[in-house]
């Protein structure tokens, strides 16, 4: 691992010695005032020995330590090196966790993060002085009791129900659910965690058919700031059931999402396909159509658009996603595309793990990224190609070696009726018609770090311009999506008033002393919103 500094030999080398049993052996210092033996030096570590939890703690130079730290999505965040790294392997172990280092004292400039996936641009779930709690251990999926319900006005007959962990990766959890001929509505990549995917929305394969996936998740296990083990679903801790639909990292640490499942064909219909540039305008309008035809019963098909920018080249290019998940071959909503020249494709008749696979992004770059939701018109779609065409002229001309991806997806009306007042995205009041998903990500390699600052200075006034030049229009829609959203935007307000009051308040009630909002400082915090 790069990025080595004489303090972080030192704690490797602490941290290697205390992994020994014989040193277990030694007789070491006792702060009276916390009756914690200091074995590491590090007060947090220590604390955690001091737990019982050594087994599961790993330190820097341990090839635990390295396989967590190198597998983040961000190459930014694989250079931040927290003093230790606990992988608790039960439910319990995650309570001791939390119990331990609420009562360690802050003193000092020390902080907490979480990880499941790592799948992030940000130092969301990464920590450089501090411990990260990783939940990789937790990576099973399992079917529970077999029941019968109505969701989203559609009977939905004779379903499991998945019980799956934070750390597992969806590519897991659908090829496991596939040999039942079941699916969930989770990540789109198979490289994408479970965990941050599903606290902050999900966008999936059947979002317009079943909603976001943070919708169709029953039941939650989660471990609250004073260590306590609770379940949050319709009939218990319904407050906290609700929050947690879009709540982030403000409520407590989710140990199983319990989620509906859906019977779907062996086989769904679609991949990725490249075209050039050249057919930019055909593809608008087709996507626009397409968005335009969801109606309040849904579609079994599911098409996102990219503008991509690859690094070092020459040319734009178009990029698309499509799928039926209903395995149908000649959907009406893909045949505008069937007359236009390809340059890949590699649509088939697949399982949805294939399909995923096929988008399956493991990083090692770094990337500046942004959301907004917009109209779905031709107009709009064009105005974001235009600004996003003379944004990355711009960065090349400035010899910031970028690649860029900007990425169109529906975002239907009919979701404000898949669960309405029961989460806290505001679709019944900030989702007036159909609309666009909009992500602008600016990418750059690694080591090009100082390039950041100057991205971000450039990407940021083509944010503001197109989003008010979309408040200007009719059927604007201030919504952020959490998963795409750059740390300075307000995702949490995007909710709309009432919704982030309602985030505070169960905030307050779960976590009265704030341990999650200033101990835990990764991600979108309620406390920080001005209500």
């Amino acid at each position: 691992m790069l990025g080595r500094d004489t303090l972080g030999a030192s704690l490797a080398f602490l941290g290697h010695v205390v992994a020994q049993s014989s040193i277990l052996n030694n007789t070491y210092s006792t702060d009276a005032a916390t009756n914690v033996t200091s074995i590491t030096g590090i007060k947090a570590c220590d604390a955690l020995l001091n737990a019982g939890l050594g087994s599961i703690l790993t330190f820097p130079t341990e090839s635990k330590y390295e396989s967590s730290v190198s597998t983040y999505y961000a190459y930014s965040n694989r250079l931040l090196q927290p003093y230790c790294i606990v992988q608790p392997r039960s439910t319990r172990e995650v309570s001791t966790v939390l119990k331990t280092l609420k009562v360690t004292s802050a003193a000092g400039n020390w902080d907490i993060a979480v990880r499941s996936g790592g799948h992030s641009d940000y130092d969301n779930n990464a920590v450089a002085r501090g411990v990260t709690i990783d939940l990789g251990n937790f990576n099973a999926t399992t079917l529970n009791s077999t029941k019968s319900y109505q969701w989203a006005g559609k009977s939905v007959l004779t379903k499991s129900i998945a019980s799956i962990r934070p750390g597992a990766r969806w590519g897991s959890v659908y090829s496991y659910l596939e040999q039942f001929g079941l699916s969930v509505t989770g990540g789109r990549s198979s490289h994408v965690g479970v965990g941050g995917l599903l606290v902050s929305g999900g966008a999936s394969y059947h979002t317009q058919l079943w909603g976001l996936s943070a919708d169709n998740i029953v039941n939650y296990e989660v471990v609250l700031a004073d260590g306590s083990i609770m379940n949050a679903n319709s009939y218990q801790n319904a407050d906290l059931f609700k929050a947690l639909k879009g709540g982030g990292s403000n409520l407590g640490i989710v140990t199983r999402f319990d989620m509906r499942t859906y019977t779907v064909p062996n086989k769904v219909y679609g991949g990725l396909v490249v075209f050039s540039f050249d057919y930019w305008d055909a593809i608008v309008d087709q996507f626009i159509k397409y968005v335009s035809s969801i109606g309040q019963s849904g579609s079994p098909d599911h098409e996102f658009v990219v503008l991509a920018w690859p690094q070092g080249g020459s040319a734009l290019a178009t990029m698309l996603m499509t799928v039926s998940t209903d395995g149908a071959t000649n959907s009406s909503n893909f045949a505008p595309l069937n007359n236009l020249p390809t340059s890949y494709d590699v649509r088939a008749s697949q399982s949805l793990s294939s399909v995923a696979e096929t988008i399956s992004d493991t990083g090692g770059a770094n990337n500046v990224a942004y959301t907004l939701t917009l109209q779905a018109t031709r107009e709009m779609m064009q105005k974001a190609t235009t600004l996003s065409q003379d944004l990355i002229q711009e960065l090349t001309d400035l010899g910031v070696p970028v690649s860029g991806n900007f990425v169109f997806q529906p975002l239907p009306k009919m979701l404000a009726s898949i669960n309405p007042g029961r989460n806290l995205f505001g679709f019944d009041e900030n989702l007036p018609s159909n609309q666009i998903l909009f992500e602008a990500r600016i990418g750059l390699p690694a080591g090009s770090e100082s390039y950041e600052g100057i991205v971000a200075a450039k990407l940021a006034p083509v944010i503001e311009i197109l989003r008010a030049y979309s408040a200007s229009l009719p059927n604007h829609s201030p919504y952020l999506y959490m998963n795409y959203a750059n740390p300075e935007q307000d995702v949490i307000g995007s909710y709309g008033a009432a919704n982030a009051m309602i985030l505070k308040e169960t905030a307050a009630k779960y976590d009265p002393t704030g341990f999650f909002q200033y101990r835990i400082p990764g991600g979108w915090k309620v406390s920080r919103v001005t209500i």
